[in-house]
């Protein structure tokens, strides 16, 4: 059929185009360099490309989404004894940066808007929130116990949503009863927050087809050990311990995810993707911590730290219920995730 004089303008246009000649973004050189006590990862693109960070233990992914690394890429390398290993991976989607280093790190990226460069500035980590965790868990498996008062909700049968139909999940909404947990200057109790949150999430489970399990549904105190021996007595498929965090540092935010057991990295993994991507806060990390919660369940278990309630910005939004809607609605679509590639092994 030959093709008429209209329809041959319309595709000389489409041929000239932009798109038609458009290429991949490449990431060009990576310069590393040190400055007051800071590693500066100086990395140059050309293209549309930004770098997306992940923190996954002592491990930083710096994420370039549809870009390449150019096959003249350089590196020039900067000491420092923060930094273990360089490496670069291409994907057909993605080009990653990444940085092995040898003790715990934070990191900041900016993206130099229109100069093709972002700027990853890398510093050691430096707050208590760990060392404040590890104090509250030696106090609570000190004292008293009062009898645990688990909750059950039962899924709907004839909901349109099945897609976690058998699954059986205990959530644990942290500290209650007599046991605060951090205390915002607000006068804000952990406690009140976490477990909004874990009814609001369990909530969403159940609508998906699952049997949920609330360590507490009111105001009650917990001990570690009772919880953890419930979970494992209760043949659940995942065990979720929500917290948040809290250090005498106001400026420090965002978001981190614990798990303990190799079985429960790649389940923590994929939801701390999902939180970071739900509820847009500081990537604060992956990690792996000896906590009592994660440490001695059997199932894959973590424990999560969406916000910091000594961040006033964090505070505000852990308070709102919209915020913590978001919050559940991340941890259900990362559980969904997880079971479709479980299904998928």
């Amino acid at each position: 059929m030959r093709m008429g004089s209209k329809a041959l303008f319309l595709l000389f246009l489409i041929l000239l185009s932009p798109v038609a000649f458009a290429s991949p973004a490449q990431i060009l050189q990576i310069e590393i360099s040190r400055d007051r006590g800071f590693d500066y990862f100086d990395i140059s693109t050309c293209g549309e490309t930004k770098a997306k960070g992940m923190l996954l233990d002592n491990q930083l992914q710096v994420i370039f989404k549809d870009a390449a690394l150019s096959p003249d890429i350089k590196i020039s390398k900067g000491r420092s004894r923060r930094i273990k290993a360089i490496r670069l991976e291409q994907t057909s989607s993605e080009a990653r940066v990444i940085i092995d280093f040898t003790q715990p790190i934070d990191y900041d990226i900016v993206n130099v808007f229109g100069r093709g460069k972002s700027i990853i500035e890398i510093f050691d980590r430096f707050d208590q929130a760990e060392q404040i965790m590890a104090a509250w868990e030696k106090a609570n498996l000190a004292t008293r116990r009062q009898l645990l008062k688990p909750y059950k909700l039962s899924p709907d049968p004839a909901g349109k949503d099945q897609s976690l139909a058998g699954k059986i999940f205990v959530l644990d909404p942290g500290h209650g009863g007599l046991d605060p947990g951090a205390i915002a200057r607000d006068g804000s109790w952990e406690k009140n927050l976490t477990l909004a949150v874990a009814q609001k999430t369990a909530l969403l489970l159940q609508g998906a087809g699952a049997t949920v399990y609330l360590t507490r549904n009111d105001d009650r105190t917990k001990h570690l050990q009772d919880i953890v021996d419930y979970a494992n007595g209760s043949k659940c498929d995942i065990f979720i311990s929500i917290h948040y965090n809290f250090t005498s540092q106001s400026e420090i935010g965002g978001t981190e995810t614990y798990y303990y057991n190799p079985q429960s990295r790649p389940l923590a993994l994929i939801l701390h993707e999902s939180l970071l991507a739900g509820i847009e806060r500081k990537d604060r990390g992956l990690r792996r911590a000896m906590y009592y919660a994660v440490h001695h369940t059997t199932m894959p278990a973590v424990l999560l730290e969406p916000v910091y309630l000594s961040n006033d910005k964090e505070l505000k939004l852990a308070g709102s219920p919209d915020f913590q809607y978001q919050l559940a609605k991340s941890i259900v679509k990362g559980v969904k995730t997880y079971f479709r590639g479980q299904s998928n092994k």
